[in-house]
């Protein structure tokens, strides 16, 4: 079974990759702007933002690929 990755971000993709994991991507399409500026006001922390995203972008993607792995991921510079 391959993996449904909910990025665009190529070296997400390269890493698995690289480990044999096989995967397809399926970006999410979630507006990140809006979720971190909602979150910057909470006072979130970048790790809490980061985990924020990455959980909304698997969710997203897994509502369409139900029987499927779905991996979320998201970085925040800080």
């Amino acid at each position: 079974m391959k993996i449904i990755l909910a990025s665009k971000s190529g070296v997400r993709k390269e890493i698995l990759d690289k480990n044999n994991i096989e995967s397809i991507v399926e970006p999410s399409n979630v507006d990140e702007e809006i979720v971190k500026l909602s979150l910057i006001k909470e006072k979130a922390s970048p790790e809490i933002i980061s985990k924020n995203l990455a959980e909304l972008k698997a969710n997203k993607v897994s509502l369409k690929k139900i029987d499927q792995i779905v991996l979320g991921a998201d970085s925040v510079i800080d």
